[in-house]
């Protein structure tokens, strides 16, 4: 069975949400679905305060962006009682007035850990 994850922290996930946030990092991200070396990149960065891997960082943005979208869905019907989440803001901030399609732009991350946790098997 596998070892459950530590569960993210507030200072965490706010530090996370600021590194995705970066510009760089959301060309990569736009129209991609390998974005393995991102997410590398990202858990390199935030390995300072935890190590995370980078399916674990992959694994939370898409939990965070699926419940950004829940409560800015609900958020946005008539007569709904407004809903509140202590990510909307951030993420809204990152995700709010994006475009719904942005063309990719070529770079390269280079990881910058040698945390043990962060070598492919």
């Amino acid at each position: 069975m596998a070892k459950k994850s530590t569960p993210w922290s507030v200072d965490e996930v706010t530090t996370f949400l600021h590194l995705i946030a970066d510009d760089k990092i959301q060309r990569e991200l736009d129209g991609t679905t390998r974005n393995l070396k991102v997410f590398q990149e990202v858990s390199a960065l935030l390995s300072v305060q935890q190590c995370r891997t980078f399916q674990q960082c992959r694994d939370k943005l898409k939990k965070l962006k699926s419940e950004y979208r829940a409560v800015k869905d609900h958020n946005g019907r008539s007569g709904s009682d407004r809903r509140s989440w202590k990510w909307f803001d951030l993420m809204n901030d990152i995700y709010g007035s994006r475009p719904s399609s942005v063309g990719r732009e070529a770079w390269t991350l280079q990881p910058r850990c040698c945390c043990p946790c962060m070598m492919m098997p």
